[in-house]
């Protein structure tokens, strides 16, 4: 299917999806201004900004500092404006406070936000800091350039040490196709901090010659993980989407029925044996050690749409079945926590059946984010995977997560054991996310 418009190419509704963040690689600010022209068209006001920077063009209405007064002015006049910090000097524009966003949105009916740098460079995979979604973004758009496919790193990705470092390959060698697709699923690539949200891609350049056939066909290899992408080009206006599009909202539809079908367990009935006393009621950082693990859980089940909360515990630990069933989760008591973590699993398991997956956390991991625990089910669902696991080196850790093929033989483990020995035992269905932040990972067994 053939397109003019890029909100049709990418099944944009700024009704439904009104903050848009681009990432990605170069052609991001003119994928912006084209969606600009396309909704003032259509009457919207839009509202143009950036989380890190942009180039400043003095020829567009502009409102320094995001003020209120001329943005107003701009939008009666122009139909759109920029809002920003300036540095006139370095002719760049700069991102504005979380407060003036949330002050400035209400004038808008879109907002469209540059997220992420590239210095156009066709591809890029983001440094630990980036990108940068605001909080209230509904859908991401990544871009990558097809110009990028059969040169070498070096040349045209920007940070070639990082994408070499994702890929596992030197600076010198080509991108292929497969090295594309992996960059556009990833969790560590382009779909970073997209989190719960819609996500779309565009496989820009597409109209170089030779390249139009490579991006159907990464676009193709894309569409079968439920992935919407578009390929074209933003400087000819033409952009194409795959055959099999609508079947790919509709599964897209379905994966998102499935999505919500998820049990977050956190394990909290050990007897903390080596700590010398009741480890979960330890104070880390000002806060309990397992509140900091119910809360971060907490977060992350409210951008999962329907998930819930099982937490299985003691009879004795009070507090705790408490503090569950305050937040709306389902308290569970383990009668013999002595048999071990697998008693504690197997009873949240039996409760939570009827799920698609489970994700099993332990209670002693005070600097799990949110962040991570909503990274890991990403990178579950789109990889196709049986089970997850969170990585770091040659380490592998909580949380875990298992798709309901795996339930029972999770049902006839025995003792003090968890789901790893799964894991191992079927790596090639197993997904790892990759973790910067060693303390996420660190279990707390003794006083610190």
């Amino acid at each position: 299917m053939r397109t003019d418009s890029i909100l049709k190419a990418l099944d944009i509704d700024t009704d439904r999806y009104p903050v848009l963040s681009v990432v990605g690689g170069g052609g991001k600010t003119s994928l912006i201004f084209r969606m600009m022209e396309e909704l003032t068209a259509a009457g919207k006001k839009v509202l143009i900004t950036t989380t890190t920077h942009m180039a400043y063009e003095p020829d567009r209405p502009f409102a320094e500092d995001g003020d209120m007064i001329s943005i107003k002015q701009n939008l009666e006049e122009y139909g759109y404006t920029i809002a920003a910090s300036l540095d006139s000097e370095k002719h760049k524009i700069g991102a504005l406070s979380e407060e003036k966003l949330k002050e400035i949105k209400v004038l808008a009916d879109v907002i469209l936000i540059e997220a992420d740098g590239a210095k156009r460079y066709p591809l890029k995979v983001p440094a630990s800091w980036e990108p940068v979604i605001w909080e209230q973004t509904d859908l991401v758009i990544a871009v990558a350039g097809m110009d990028a496919v059969g040169r070498p790193i070096r040349e045209v990705c920007h940070r070639p040490e990082c994408v070499a470092d994702f890929l596992g390959k030197e600076t010198e060698e080509k991108l292929t196709e497969e090295d594309i697709v992996k960059i556009v699923l990833s969790t560590e690539a382009l779909r970073k901090c997209v989190d719960g949200r819609e996500y779309r891609v565009l496989l820009n350049k597409a109209d170089i010659p030779g390249k139009s056939q490579t991006a159907e066909s990464i676009a193709d290899r894309l569409e079968e993980q439920v992935i919407h992408v578009a390929w074209g080009s933003l400087r000819e206006k033409e952009y194409h989407i795959c055959g099999q599009a609508e079947t790919g909202r509709k599964r897209v539809a379905q994966m998102s029925s499935k999505r919500v079908k998820l049990a977050l367990i956190m394990l909290a009935a050990g007897n903390s044996r080596r700590f010398g006393s009741n480890k979960l009621m330890y104070q880390v950082e000002g806060k309990m050690m397992y509140r900091h693990v119910l809360e971060e859980l907490q977060k992350a089940a409210a951008k999962m749409q329907n998930s819930r909360i099982v937490v299985v515990t003691q009879e004795k630990f009070a507090e705790i079945i408490d503090a569950a069933k305050e937040i709306g989760a389902e308290a569970l008591i383990n009668p013999q926590p002595e048999r071990g973590i697998s008693s504690s699993m197997q009873i949240g398991l039996e409760s939570a059946k009827d799920a698609d997956a489970c994700l099993f956390t332990v209670s002693d991991q005070p600097w799990l984010t949110a962040e991570t625990i909503i990274a890991l089910y990403d990178a579950f669902q789109s990889e196709n995977k049986g089970m997850a696991c969170t990585i770091r080196g040659e380490k592998t850790g909580n949380p875990c997560i298992f798709s309901k093929k795996y339930y029972r033989e999770l049902m006839e483990i025995t003792g003090d054991k968890g789901g790893k020995q799964i894991i191992k035992r079927y790596p090639e269905d197993v997904t790892y996310l990759k973790i910067s932040d060693e303390r996420e990972l660190q279990d707390v067994d003794v006083p610190l």
